[in-house]
């Protein structure tokens, strides 16, 4: 099996649903945010004060390089919500594994992130995270192997979307 990237905004849910993923297809689960947490030893909050969108981004793209180089290829992978907005991302997601976009309207991603909007800076301004998502839209569209809706109340449903989408079946079943 190739690796599995999701790729989507934040609060499409990346995180969640590639945990259970991971857990139905018995590979490995990789958070790249929370990769990147515990490397640098910081909320992503802080990975953005200390060193910029800019600066993030290049450290994201580190971690995509050293993901590839680490091998294993059975693994869930859940990307940043704007890794897409690299050029130099974008053709290593393609080169991970298997790219699946999981759609959610704007208003229902930032709706699932709650509480924990204070620890995303980039949806401090609704009309910059508005226009993050438009701009975001196109990339993820063009990189995707497969489109995914994701609904909260239809996990369930998303997962069995994507493992059909893929044409993979859970060991086991």
């Amino acid at each position: 099996m190739a690796a599995i990237v999701l790729i989507g905004f934040m609060g499409s849910g990346k995180s969640t649903l590639g945990q259970k993923l991971a857990t139905a297809l018995g590979v490995d689960f990789v958070d790249l945010d929370q990769r990147l947490e515990a490397e640098q030893g910081c909320s992503i909050r802080h990975l953005l004060a200390r060193h910029g969108e800019a600066g993030f981004r290049a450290l994201e793209l580190r971690a995509l390089h050293d993901l590839l180089t680490s091998g294993g290829a059975d693994r869930v992978i859940a990307t940043g919500g704007g890794v897409v907005e690299s050029q130099a991302a974008r053709p290593l997601l393609r080169r991970l594994g298997r790219v699946v976009w999981l759609r959610a309207n704007p208003e229902a991603c930032v709706a699932r992130l709650g509480t924990a909007r204070g620890e995303r800076p980039l949806l401090d301004d609704e009309s910059s995270w508005r226009a993050r998502y438009q701009r975001r839209e196109p990339l993820y569209r063009d990189l995707a192997e497969l489109v995914v809706e994701t609904h909260p109340a239809a996990l369930e449903a998303s997962l069995e979307a994507v493992l059909h989408g893929l044409g993979l079946a859970p060991p086991g079943a």
